[in-house]
């Protein structure tokens, strides 16, 4: 199962987002008998890979801004 599909949250996998849709507006009872898994399943790695890319890119952000807090904390210990 996959979040909802909004192309403004997962701007990584608009073009995945699109082609299921387009799927499943082209095959309404197929959908259900697996006409449409192609399309699913790559839809599921690309919001796969973009839940790693945003994993990787807080935890990069959370380092900087411990580091700013860190930094901060020594200045004004050293006063």
């Amino acid at each position: 199962m996959h979040p909802p599909l909004t192309l403004d949250k997962h701007p990584i996998c608009r073009e995945a987002v699109i082609a299921l849709k387009r799927c499943h507006a082209e095959n309404a009872l197929g959908k259900f008998l697996g006409k449409c898994n192609e399309e699913k399943w790559t839809l599921d790695a690309c919001l796969k890979e973009q839940k790693l890319w945003k994993s990787r890119r807080n935890l990069k952000l959370a380092r900087e801004s411990k580091a700013r807090l860190a930094k901060k904390l020594e200045e004004e210990r050293a006063k």
